[in-house]
């Protein structure tokens, strides 16, 4: 039986909607085992197309080609790599070489692919040199420096190492000189006697000097096929069939491509570490926000006063709104508050009379934006004493000296140009509060509050500055006790003597004196979780409120709006990194395009050369994982430090790198997964669902 067959096979193509071009018609052929067979004809007569349909580069329009008795066109990709790997070999017209590679690593390249170690295929290498007359010095130049003749005897020696079953020539001497040319058809007729050798040629006094058969073409049909002299040879080779290459193979091109395309692959890493960092911060910054806030508003030296009110909600039958009555607990339901949550201190509201917003004057000018605030004694537990940075907390509670925030101080010293440690304030406050009675002669009797007093602002406290306002900070005792021992005249003068903090006490629950409420204050600072269980435990009859909670509540949504905002362009500088990555691979395997068309054409698998530019990524992505980590590691304190000074919430970036869900090392494992499946993806599935190379149409674009 031949070894291979040509039925009726012709190969057309589409010249435009209607019309074909036929380059091969109805062509039946067989071929033996071994031999030379030499193919002539003018150009475009068909010789080229017809081997190439032998050795499966191309398919033809209609007849089929059988090697062994099987149609070649339906052979699987496994199948047609071990073909072109173990059976067919080619001596191309223009060489198709890697040209930034060796014509070491060239004639090479077909024995790595089919399995054999660097030294063994050197030296099967250096075997062949002398029949070639090949030296070490040409061996050891990249291809791109060597001269036509030297390139058409390295493109033979590559398609001669592997001691194929079909070797395929076509032009074999058609950049050779005389002696050269000589020299090549002495070893394609060495090789016919094991070998089946198919030439295509031009030169018609080589043909007949050295073929077995020689097959005339014109227009596409075989017009003449003669014997030139009796097949003698028989193919006694035993096609060792190899199931992987050597997995290195690959690494010189790797290394070749990846200085070649150096400034692209720049961008890339580039583009890599940006994705990188930006998800390791962003990362950061949702692991550690929630616990910086909570610690950081601690430190606020006001944390653990409160209000506290009874919610009366009015339904309406002819209304979907809710009304919300705001009145003072009663003095029973104040009693069971400290039986259940006995670490507060429970006082009258004040705040109608001596108000947070007092007139404030620096000698005769006023001075605007200033907060009156209470904390319950500067000399017990109740507040954290280690927030002072300047001047001193007073010793005994007393209205005459107050401690100021830093936010108070910068203020204050820009408005005065001066320090304000030991400056004066003059506080004002006036208020008018009218008593109803049951005497018709009289029915109420108005008495005015006065608040005037010159403090002196003795210490500064450092304390959280984001969302803050200046406050000045006095002692709530020292009202309460001022309130007890000043009286209201008037009604004094009705009812007999009382005290501006009777006054309150005995007022109706739904008199606006009483604030509709009560002050609460932490007896020791430290129990600031309490506070915040307590507001949540509480019932809806309770409102709770307190400004430094509201400040860790708008922080807590401002940061959580802030996540979700730069988890949304994590995933766009994500997807935007692959896409980047992906139009850069697809560049990359266009630009190489003819090279990966040899390497097929050579034996290599389809995923062996797409993963040419995986480990190409993944090498890019290696790289830009070791410097995204070197730059996190060194951004991370200097980026807290910036943050902190603007804002002083403490390490809000807290990237977990020893530890993650108490699995050491699991963070920076996942960040080196997802950076190398991102470099996957983006450069699998550009190559993956490309168009299929076409071999001929590759190698013969810009012959």
């Amino acid at each position: 039986m031949a070894l291979i067959e040509l039925n009726s096979v012709s190969k057309c193509y589409k010249v435009n909607k209607v019309e074909n071009k036929y380059v091969l018609k109805d062509v039946t052929l067989s071929f033996p085992e071994t031999g030379l067979v030499s193919i002539l004809g003018k150009s475009g007569s068909g010789k080229s197309t017809l081997l190439n349909l032998i050795g499966k580069l191309d398919d033809p329009s209609n007849g089929v080609v059988y090697f062994n008795g099987d149609n070649i066109a339906k052979y699987n990709e496994k199948k047609l790599t071990l073909f072109r790997k173990n059976i067919v070999s080619y001596i191309f017209q223009h060489y198709h070489l890697l040209e930034n590679q060796t014509a070491l690593y060239n004639v090479m390249l077909p024995c790595l692919l089919k399995g054999d170690s660097f030294s063994l295929a050197k030296r099967k290498v250096l075997s062949l040199i002398d029949d070639f007359s090949i030296d070490e010095v040409i061996l050891n130049k990249k291809c791109s420096l060597l001269s036509g003749g030297e390139k058409e005897r390295i493109a033979i020696m590559r398609a001669f190492i592997n001691e194929p079953q079909v070797l395929l020539a076509d032009e074999p001497t058609g950049a050779l000189d005389k002696d050269n040319a000589l020299l090549v058809m002495e070893s394609l007729r060495k090789a016919s006697e094991h070998s089946l050798v198919i030439v295509v040629t031009h030169n018609e006094q080589l043909a007949r000097q050295y073929s077995d058969r020689i097959i005339h073409m014109k227009d596409g049909k075989v017009i003449y096929d003669e014997k030139v002299r009796l097949i003698s040879g028989r193919n006694d080779n035993k096609v060792k069939r190899s199931l992987g290459g050597n997995p290195n193979w690959y690494n010189k091109i790797i290394a070749s491509n990846f200085i070649k395309r150096f400034k692209r692959n720049i961008f890339s890493l580039f583009a890599l570490m940006v994705g990188i960092v930006a998800s390791m911060v962003i990362f950061g910054f949702s692991n550690g926000s929630h616990h910086s806030i909570s610690v950081s508003t601690e430190k606020q030296f006001d944390y653990g006063v409160a209000s506290i009110s009874k919610e009366n909600k009015i339904k309406s039958d002819e209304s979907p709104i809710t009304l919300i009555q705001t009145l003072r607990s009663s003095e029973e339901e104040i009693q069971e508050l400290k039986y259940e949550y006995d670490f507060l201190h429970y006082c009258l509201s004040y705040d109608y009379l001596v108000s947070p917003a007092l007139e404030t004057f620096i000698n005769e000018d006023e001075i605007q934006g200033l907060t009156y605030t209470p904390v319950y004694s500067f000399i017990d537990s109740s507040i954290d004493k280690s927030l002072l940075v300047k001047g001193k907390i007073p010793s005994f509670n007393t209205l005459n000296q107050v401690v100021i925030n830093q936010t108070a101080y910068d203020y204050l010293k820009k408005e005065t140009k001066s320090d304000p440690l030991h400056l004066y304030l003059h506080l004002k406050d006036n208020k008018a509060v009218t008593y109803y009675t049951d005497d018709l002669e009289k029915p109420y009797i108005t008495d005015y509050f006065t608040y005037d007093r010159l403090v002196e602002i003795v210490g500064v406290v450092k304390e959280l500055t984001f969302l803050n306002t200046p406050k000045i900070y006095y002692p709530y005792v020292a009202l309460d006790k001022y309130l007890n021992e000043t009286f209201l005249n008037n009604l004094s003068e009705y009812q007999g003597q009382i005290s501006w903090k009777e006054r309150i006490m005995f007022a109706q629950d739904n008199e606006f004196i009483t604030s509709y409420s009560h002050k609460v204050f932490l007896k020791n600072s430290g129990d600031v979780y309490k506070l915040k269980e307590m507001k949540e435990k509480l019932d809806d009859e309770y409102s709770l409120n307190s400004n430094a909670l509201t400040i860790e509540e708008t922080l807590f949504q401002l940061v959580d709006a802030a996540s979700v905002g730069m988890e949304v362009f994590l995933v766009i500088s994500l997807v935007g990194t692959m896409m980047i990555i992906g139009i850069i691979s697809f560049a990359s395997y266009n630009e190489d395009i003819k090279e990966s068309a040899v390497l097929l054409s050579l034996g290599a698998k389809r995923d062996d050369v797409a993963a040419l530019y995986l480990f190409e990524n993944f090498l890019l992505g290696i790289i830009s994982l070791v410097l995204s980590f070197i730059i996190t590691t060194f951004i991370e304190k200097p980026l807290n430090s910036l943050i902190k000074h603007f804002t002083t919430l403490i390490d809000i970036v807290d990237i977990p790198f020893k530890s993650f869900m108490g699995k050491p090392f699991l963070f920076p494992l996942i960040i080196i997964v997802s950076a190398l499946f991102i470099c996957l993806i983006a450069t699998y599935l550009p190559i993956m669902f490309s168009k299929k190379i076409s071999l001929k149409e590759v190698l013969n674009t810009n012959d």
